[in-house]
């Protein structure tokens, strides 16, 4: 706990001192300060604190260290709320979930898996999950050594290498990606070892190819030339190496086919080394174009471009992934290859407003104003419902700068100029550093904290997204009435730093890592920020994630920062894409017909369902994925079928 200057009773015991102490600090912020020796670091008239999370928490736990990173990836700050995320927290890594394959580290080796459908039903058919769970076909290992622990060992924007290190931090490195038929084995000495975890049927061997069927699935395994396979038993064969070249290449393939199989061998020896998305918004067409490329590097001569799986969110957006490419069932519906080392999406931003327009009919203007008035006498009650973390307090910041905006649309400027008044108050108390609610930085974790902490924000670094974006809303809400407010010598810094949180642009630093909620490949965030699940990270409140995006556009458009704003419309029109495909599934290509419902309430690496983090009640499960109500929702009435069979699926009674 910090040390916090507040009046308590002296003769209470321990416990209830610190409860009293606690309970005090979060009611009367305004007259609790932390100790000015408590490491400030300023920021114009804001600041937050830098010390180690554990002089925080008080009776929470931190999360675990991610001590499990090696390399290239200790030396930059920690990519948590990530689809491999996992590797970094946990001795032996949960489930990878790169699509179409998936991969799991564990002592015996790198497992390797085409996954397929299962349907779980649940509570009399109230839960109900479509699962692709990781299933390891078979293993790879050194020959070597025995390793200890996997680690991470480089990162970029969808390329992950993972270590499976003994106690000195040799081992063999698996280098795994999203979209990728392929995955790559590297040694620095000994053989590679391929443990079979059922019986296989051999398609195809060769002295650089061996093709296998194992329980329905093909899987290759590419060898350098000079290299030889040994079928040591029933369950194990070697690949020996030579000394000039000391990889292997694995491949799933979507069937046995002639063609297919000499496709993927053709494609197998370029190495994809580096991957890079780009984004770029053309204001005079109001186009976004995404460009993702893949730098290759050539394990053989001639090797030069891989091939790539397209999603159903970007081959929809592109032409170059015709249906006649081979395909991949998966999670993420039908996964279509192509040979290509880049692709580029175009889509169209739509805009945003800042508030609604005024209401015209006049019978009804005069309700709404009539609400208006009732809601501003009672806007302090909109910050206290449930909470008084980043969360709770983020959703009355978001109401009260909607209330705001719809005061000014009727020209009720008294009411409009006393809501942003009672923002500030609320902002400016959390955003200076010197109260029991504020913002502290570890640069172990690398990622700004708020206490109090809510649903799991400090000690699984959940969420970020979904709180920050809030506090975005109302941070331009505030600018665009009073630009002064944002200023760098005010609180225009700490406003920044929560942007950098959630979505700094800048790959390889030391304090905050590149787009740390957000997946460019898969084109959506996820939520969990160190990934304790056997399907992979996971995302709820689709809706909550869409609301930040676009409070970093309207907050770029109120500083002037056209970088920020372009990362938010690239960011905004990226996740409502994949939320319309993943979610909502509007082309009706991705979600299984036993899911029993027009929609995924939640999504997983290797999951989705109909159902909430905390009730199966249906008008609950539904507004989890459209709350809150702003002008940037207004994608979620694009198809209007889609609200039909929504509404529809609701039980009758209220």
């Amino acid at each position: 706990m910090p040390q916090l200057r507040c009046p308590i009773r002296r003769s209470t015991p321990a416990t209830a001192r610190i409860s009293a102490r606690l309970a005090l600090c979060l009611v009367a912020v305004t007259t609790c300060a932390l100790a000015a020796s408590d490491g400030l670091e300023r920021r114009g008239a804001g600041g937050f604190l830098v010390r180690p999370l554990a002089s925080e928490l008080g009776f929470d736990a931190p999360p675990p260290p991610p001590a499990f990173r090696v390399g290239e990836a200790s030396r930059v700050a920690a990519p948590t709320n990530q689809w491999y995320s996992t590797v970094m927290f946990h001795r032996w890594a949960y489930p990878l979930y790169a699509q179409p394959l998936t991969y799991r580290p564990t002592e015996a080796g790198f497992e390797v898996g085409l996954p397929s459908k299962t349907v779980v039903i649940e509570d009399d058919g109230r839960k109900r999950f479509i699962r692709y769970p990781h299933v390891g076909a078979f293993s790879l290992s050194a020959t070597g050594y025995t390793p200890t622990h996997s680690a991470l060992a480089r990162h970029d924007d969808w390329l992950v290498t993972v270590r499976l290190a003994d106690e000195a931090g040799r081992g063999m490195d698996a280098t795994v990606l999203h979209g990728s038929p392929y995955s790559y084995y590297e040694v620095p000495s000994g053989d590679l070892r391929v443990r079979l975890r059922a019986a296989a049927e051999v398609i195809e061997e060769t002295p650089t190819a061996l093709v296998l069927r194992i329980n329905g699935r093909v899987y290759a395994v590419y060898g350098p030339h000079g290299a030889r396979f040994e079928h040591v038993s029933a369950s194990e064969i070697v690949l020996h190496l030579n000394d000039g070249a000391r990889f292997a290449v694995v491949a799933g393939l979507p069937d046995d086919r002639v063609e297919t199989r000499a496709l993927f061998a053709a494609h197998a020896y370029a190495m994809p080394v580096t991957t890079r998305v780009s984004w770029q918004y053309d204001e005079a067409t109001a186009r976004v174009t995404n460009t993702f490329t893949v730098e290759t590097r050539a394990l053989q001569e001639g090797a030069g471009t891989t091939l790539m799986g397209l999603f159903p969110h970007q081959w929809s957006a592109t032409d170059v992934a015709p249906a006649s490419a081979p395909t991949y069932e998966s999670v993420r519906g039908p996964i279509r290859v192509i040979a290509a080392n880049s692709f580029t999406l175009t889509r169209t931003f739509n805009g945003l407003l800042p508030r609604w327009g005024a209401v015209t009919d006049a019978k009804v203007r005069s309700q709404v104003e009539s609400l208006l008035s009732g809601d501003v006498a009672k806007a302090d009650q909109l910050f206290m419902r449930q909470g008084h973390g980043t969360y709770w307090i983020g959703k009355g910041l978001g109401a009260v700068s909607t209330l705001a905006g719809i005061a000014e649309a009727h020209g009720k400027l008294a009411q409009r100029d006393e809501l942003p008044a009672n923002i500030k108050g609320r902002l400016e108390t959390w955003l200076d550093g010197r109260h029991s609610q504020h913002f502290m930085y570890d640069p172990t974790y690398g990622t700004l904290f708020g206490f109090p902490q809510e649903y799991g924000s400090v000690t699984q670094i959940n969420d970020h997204h979904f709180h920050y974006g809030y506090w975005l809303q109302a941070a331009a809400a505030i600018g665009l009435r009073d630009p002064a407010w944002l200023g760098e010598d005010r609180f225009g810094g700490m406003v920044r730093e929560l942007v950098r949180d959630i979505a700094t642009t800048e790959r390889g630093r030391a304090d905050y890592p590149f787009l740390r909620n957000f997946d460019p490949y898969e084109g959506h965030s996820w939520a969990s920020g160190i990934q304790p699940f056997e399907y992979g990270n996971n995302q709820e409140s689709s809706s909550e994630a869409v609301n930040a995006w676009a409070g970093l556009i309207l907050l770029g458009e109120t500083l002037n920062d056209r970088a920020m704003r372009d990362l938010g419309i690239y960011l905004y029109t990226a996740e409502v894409a994949s939320v319309q495909q993943y979610w909502f599934d509007l082309p009706r290509n991705v979600l299984a017909p036993e899911l029993a419902s027009p929609f995924a309430s939640m999504v997983f690496g290797g999951m989705y369902g109909y159902n909430t983090w905390w009730t199966e009640e249906p008008r609950q499960i539904m507004g989890i994925n459209l709350l809150p109500i702003t002008t940037a929702s207004t994608y979620l009435g694009r198809d209007p079928t889609s609200i039909d069979r929504a509404f529809a699926a609701l039980p009758g009674e209220v």
